[in-house]
């Protein structure tokens, strides 16, 4: 007797440490992890800059004009949060190529005049490091962007990706997270305003466009960016997708005003010397030139978790089928005796 239970003590053992080791793997990994999507306390933080290769002459007439075009954004921050402008502006005044130069500043809904102020100067002020001497600049910060062009872009659609990340996959089991998430980017899709702010819990969404889009292309370019977030970051723990007119994100926690795509993301990128490399470049805030290849990952990694859990409950079927056998022979013995 005393022989079969040590026998049934070690069999439950073995069943109690299989079972903890398990859960131990079963844990999430915590939403705070370094590739996510979280907060940050800066509305200024750097996003990404794109550049385009052509450069035009120190002390030429579009350098003069681009100056006057930057402080003239600036200044128009204390009463827009939303304006675009042309250099040299007049009735009279014809575009000339290479000369005239367009541009335009954006700042999100929930800044205050200081804030978006703030925002913009700093946008503009890293457009000298960052992009020097581009004829054309497209400068993403955390809750404001600042563009120009030596061609017009204003109200011309374009639905490009410029930048596109999803977080930590979350755990399969967390099916309240799941419907968050889902209910904060499908309501993103609904409404007719520029820039649409959602919350659901602890889940925070934010879709925005730039103003100088027609509402129905500006519903247009946000029905793509909604789409690719729910396609590609649905179960992940945040994420976001830049596209050249709009954006759309989300994340858990904390204040969506201050809201930052990637925790990861290190300080604002500083004169890299491959924008000599021909065609645009696209810059991140760490520095990195956007790949493509970053989405496969994504998918990489969530095929791992699912081949990995899959793994785990055929091995926990076996070791159950096991046990189970070995526990019947264990009470025949006891019978026989």
């Amino acid at each position: 007797m005393s022989l079969f239970r040590s026998k049934m003590f070690k069999t439950k053992m073995t069943i109690f440490c299989f079972f903890l080791t398990a859960l131990i793997l079963m844990v999430p990994t915590s939403s705070t992890a370094t590739d996510n999507p979280t907060y940050s306390a800066s509305t200024d933080t750097f996003i990404y800059a794109n550049c385009s290769q052509a450069r035009f002459s120190p002390g030429s007439a579009y350098e003069t004009n681009l100056k006057s075009l930057l402080s003239s954004l600036v200044n128009s921050t204390v009463l827009n949060r939303y304006n675009n402008l042309t250099v040299p502006f007049g009735s009279g005044v014809k575009p000339e190529p290479d000369v005239t130069v367009y541009g335009l500043f954006q700042c999100s809904v929930d800044l205050d005049p200081t804030s978006c102020s703030s925002c913009v100067s700093r946008a503009i002020a890293l457009v000298g490091n960052t992009c020097p001497n581009s004829y054309s600049v497209f400068l993403q910060m955390q809750n404001c962007l600042v563009r120009y062009d030596k061609s017009s872009f204003f109200g011309v659609q374009d639905k490009t990706v410029m930048l596109k990340t999803c977080g930590q996959p979350m755990g399969f089991y967390d099916q309240d997270a799941l419907t968050r998430v889902n209910d904060v980017i499908g309501s993103l899709g609904s409404g007719s305003e520029p820039d649409r702010t959602r919350v659901n819990g602890d889940v925070r969404g934010m879709a925005q466009c730039t103003e100088d889009l027609s509402p129905a292309q500006c519903q247009d370019c946000l029905t793509d960016a909604i789409g690719r977030l729910r396609s590609d970051c649905l179960m992940a723990q945040g994420g976001y997708v830049y596209l050249s007119k709009c954006y759309a994100r989300f994340s858990f926690g904390g204040s969506h005003a201050r809201q930052t795509p990637n925790s990861n993301f290190g300080p604002a990128y500083h004169g890299d010397k491959r924008c000599d490399r021909p065609g645009p470049k696209l810059v991140s805030s760490r520095g990195e030139k956007y790949d493509k290849d970053d989405d496969d990952n994504n998918i990489g990694k969530t095929l791992v978790i699912i081949i990995g859990i899959i793994t785990l409950v055929i091995l926990l079927v076996v070791l159950l089928a096991f046990l189970g056998k070995k526990l019947r022979k264990l009470q025949d013995d006891k019978c026989c005796r």
